[in-house]
């Protein structure tokens, strides 16, 4: 049926451009398989938010007009189109006509032969429920819970893949800047297909995910085990910041790793500074940022992100196995749609971040770097340059380094090492 993407992106535009609808968001593009009729391809979902004044009639004769200007033609139900278009719940404010004078917007019911409001098949499908609590997080469900917590729930998620994530709609018109998803089976190394892509001009937010890698990379040129069951993937970025400051890359990863297992999975997950997340002691996720510049000038940032959601840590080398977790059993029955739904979390999280960091520096994020990383006030030794520094890790600094309090009371700001954590500190100098 042609370019899903681009069919939806004419939609769009159309309805726009009737000058009687204004769109507001339109949320990431999910891939499913078909429903009902099940002899077609796959089908690409996005849910919008719009405003107008027409009436639900009226807004339905208006989309099914777009769809016939897009080519539309009459098939068997379920069938295989080239644009659908639903409408999913109606809401007015106080004083509109059709408000019940509450005082609040009110939702509109309505049961026609041609409409039917709220869509009733709406709470049944993973692929409306995500990406409507993508632009209406705080919707309430029928019991009275919010949209959100739904996601939680991992069969939601069965049959369901992101591919393309952030809003796809931004002010006035559609993003040109596309945050692809693009998926391998194996790989030897994500972030070495994402270096190769964005050498070759891919757009910031391409994102590269495999299932297994054969030679992933961890710091220090260390080999990164990537068994089956882990969510392996590398973020393509394009930020225009100095060489300095490519250490807040891996900490604003690891805040929205951390932030995002919390969210999914109800784990207290933690950041260890530089570039690790922890939970319960041990680490489940590493974070390995690379670079390209050309003279000064950043040209790419690539930062490849790892995380044990549900492997076999009896598979990992033996050096590595008593110190690594895994976010859920790898028999659990809905570890795949896990993934998933944690992959999503993650870019919403960071993506989030990363646009507060380039707007607003990295003060401005640098007291939630602080709250998520729970080596503050501990004994820590790091390992720089093959000699030992012992202290309490008493602060973050503004440029990423870990402030370490000696014996003698000397800060010690550590860029970069090897970190191990002991018990709370006591007897060393502390303000």
């Amino acid at each position: 049926m042609g370019d899903r993407r681009e069919n939806i992106a004419k939609g769009l535009a159309v309805l726009c451009e009737s000058g009687r609808v204004e769109i507001t968001k339109v949320s990431s593009l999910y891939e499913t398989e078909p429903v009902g009729y099940t002899e077609q391809g796959l089908f690409l979902n996005a849910v919008a938010l719009v405003e107008t004044e027409l009436s639900p009639e009226d807004l339905l004769s208006l989309c099914k007009d777009v769809e016939v200007q897009l080519g539309r033609k009459p098939t068997v139900r379920w069938g295989p189109r080239i644009l659908d278009i639903d409408i999913l719940m109606y809401f007015v404010e106080s004083g509109d006509p059709l408000s019940d004078d509450s005082g609040d917007s009110a939702q509109i019911k309505m049961d026609t032969p041609f409409l039917t409001l709220p869509h009733p098949r709406m709470w049944e499908r993973g692929f409306v429920i995500i990406p409507l609590a993508e632009v209406n997080p705080d919707l309430l469900t029928p019991d009275g819970r919010k949209i959100k917590s739904l996601i939680r729930d991992f069969r939601i998620w069965t049959g369901l893949r992101l591919f393309e994530f952030g809003l796809m709609w931004q002010g006035a018109g559609l993003r040109h800047d596309r945050r692809r998803i693009m998926r391998f089976t194996e790989v030897e190394s994500t972030n070495s297909v994402a270096v190769n892509l964005a050498s070759s001009g891919a757009s910031c937010g391409t994102c590269v995910i495999a299932e297994t890698q054969t030679s992933g990379r961890g710091r220090r040129g260390r080999l990164w085990h990537s068994p089956p069951g882990g969510l392996w993937f590398s973020l393509v970025l394009r930020p225009e910041i100095q060489s300095q400051d490519v250490a807040w890359l891996s900490l604003i990863a690891g805040v929205a790793v951390s932030s995002a297992i919390r969210d999914t999975f109800g784990l207290p997950a933690v950041v260890k500074w530089p570039n690790d997340v922890l939970v319960s002691g041990k680490k489940v996720c590493g974070i390995l940022p690379e670079t390209r510049f050309i003279g000064d000038k950043m040209d790419f940032a690539v930062v490849g992100i790892g995380v044990n959601v549900a492997i076999r840590t009896d598979l990992l080398p033996l050096q590595v196995r008593e110190t690594c977790g895994t976010l859920v059993s790898p028999d659990h029955p809905h570890a795949s749609e896990a993934r998933e739904a944690l992959t999503v979390s993650i870019l919403d999280n960071f993506s989030l971040l990363y646009k507060q960091f380039l707007s607003e520096g990295f003060l401005e994020i640098l007291q939630k770097v602080r709250e998520y990383c729970d080596m503050l006030g501990r004994e820590v030794t790091v390992l720089r340059l093959g000699t030992p520094i012992q202290g309490i890790a008493v602060d973050i600094d503004s440029d990423a380094s870990l402030i370490i309090r000696t014996k003698s009371g000397e800060n010690v700001h550590v860029v970069s090492g090897e970190v191990s954590i002991g018990v709370p500190g006591a007897g060393y100098a502390r303000e």
